[in-house]
């Protein structure tokens, strides 16, 4: 099945808001719940989360004006999870940078 993703109201009066930044790519596997795409209003910026897990096809460039209620993405949710991937393995891959130990100076 396939789902359609509808830009939410951010608020009262609000009627339209901007893909500020997908942060995802098309064609990922997303799972539920996880952040898809930062949004912008006249008033905040909200981040949109997918609403099921599945195959993404986005709808949107970043910076197009959308409006509420409008189609950004869609969900292939019969998609399967792809073997040996997590949507969370692509965030936590960041390596820590090692701290520096201080060096103890000997004073003669």
């Amino acid at each position: 099945m396939v789902l359609e993703m509808k830009v939410p109201s951010p608020g009262e009066s609000i009627t339209e808001v901007e893909i500020a930044t997908w942060l995802v790519e098309d064609g990922d596997y997303v799972e539920k719940d996880q952040p898809i795409a930062e949004v912008d209003s006249d008033k905040a910026t909200l981040e949109l989360p997918a609403e099921e897990s599945g195959i993404i096809t986005l709808q949107a460039e970043e910076g197009d004006a959308v409006a509420v209620g409008a189609v950004v993405c869609l969900i292939d949710t019969a998609a399967e999870k792809p073997e040996g991937s997590s949507a969370a393995s692509t965030t936590s891959s960041v390596k820590e940078t090692p701290k520096a130990t201080p060096v103890k100076e000997e004073v003669a």
